[in-house]
């Protein structure tokens, strides 16, 4: 592990042939964690991706996961910006790229946290000298039933309804007004990942499938949801981190798939993928708190989870429109939900007691 305190080499180069450190936030959690493995295996698989040392950021350095991305090849800092955001300065010296992922699914962030710990990494990597800041972020603007091209930073499109600050959509704005605040629009690449992440269905819910042969939704039928696979967030975000700044600085990218779904659409899915009848349980908030409370005994993880979902709603009779943005960066379009309880259908079929 390298003490936040070590100096590093310097950014001269870095401008030039666009290579340089990485430093990945939040790495203990599932997001972070994966975005640091997949740019190890991507240097190791292709040999012009070399250059690019990967620094991931967490609270604690000594848990088995962390020695995992330490073998791998990862130099482990451990920091608590919350704690002590002096440290966090040293930390990203010598820096060329950030990725700034916050992740409430983990112990460490709640809504009253969120954006002080993004600002200090945000502070911190000015102060640093950091040329590039790659946002993750789960919440987007509402889109217009026909939106435009990937738009610039300047160009994005703010909601129109009132942000409760007791939200982790509140928080999540705070960051990205701080973060366009201190750094110039062309250093900034926002990904963006609304709605459903596919992994959250096996998490929360493989369990109550297993048992019941239904999955638990709120009592929306008709609500319209995105949905999004983790393996495509973490490809876009290591996409945009081995690429030139000058080739995504200043804009923002949506990774969502194929299409939008009804709640009542989304169980249809489920049970194709899973090649089985699935039936949808249309349950009330409170009932569908306890049962996420069941396998993610943090209150802050299941409100975040929550306010992830039902973004979107029909307009007017109308769906709105989805960017692909993946297949726009990539070449490659997103994973469907039902390839991708095709490829998981073992883990809804058993009872199981608990899902990590």
């Amino acid at each position: 592990m390298t003490t936040p305190t070590t100096p590093r080499r310097s950014n001269s180069t870095s401008s030039i042939n666009n290579k340089g450190p990485i430093f990945v936030t939040g790495a203990d959690g599932e997001k972070g964690s994966a975005i640091v493995r997949s740019l190890l295996e991507m240097q190791l698989q292709h040999s012009h991706l070399n250059g690019f040392p990967v620094y991931a950021g967490l609270p604690d350095a000594s848990t088995t996961e962390a020695r995992e991305l330490e073998v791998l090849g990862a130099t482990l800092i451990e920091l608590d910006p919350i704690v002590k955001p002096e440290a966090v300065v040293d930390a990203l010296r010598g820096m060329t790229k950030l990725c700034l992922v916050v992740d409430p699914h983990g112990q460490q962030i709640t809504r009253v946290n969120a954006a002080p710990y993004a600002r200090a990494y945000i502070d911190a990597a000015k102060q640093a000298g950091v040329e590039h800041v790659i946002f993750l972020s789960p919440f987007s603007p509402c889109d217009p039933t026909t939106p435009p091209g990937t738009p610039t930073l300047d160009a994005r499109r703010r909601p129109s309804f009132p942000l409760s600050p007791n939200t982790f959509r509140m928080q999540f704005s705070i960051i990205e007004s701080h973060l366009q605040l201190i750094f110039s629009t062309e250093q900034i690449t926002t990904i963006r990942y609304p709605g459903i992440v596919h992994q959250h269905l096996l998490k929360f819910f493989a369990n109550y499938i297993a048992t019941h042969s239904a999955l638990p939704l709120p009592n929306h039928p008709h609500m319209t949801i995105e949905s999004s696979d983790l393996g495509d967030i973490v490809r876009a975000t290591c996409f945009v981190a081995f690429s030139p700044t000058s080739r995504h600085g200043g804009k923002e990218y949506k990774v969502t798939g194929p299409q939008l779904m009804t709640l009542e659409e989304l169980g249809h899915r489920v049970s194709a993928g899973l090649r089985r009848d699935i039936r949808v349980d249309m349950v009330e908030m409170p009932s569908l708190r306890e049962i996420l409370l069941e396998v993610v005994p943090n209150e802050e993880s299941v409100a975040y989870t929550l306010e992830m979902w039902g973004l979107q709603w029909r307009l007017n009779g109308r769906r709105f429109e989805v960017t692909r943005d993946l297949e726009a960066l990539t070449g490659q379009s997103g994973k469907t939900l039902v390839e991708y309880f095709e490829d998981n259908r073992n883990a809804f079929s058993v009872p199981i007691q608990s899902v990590n």
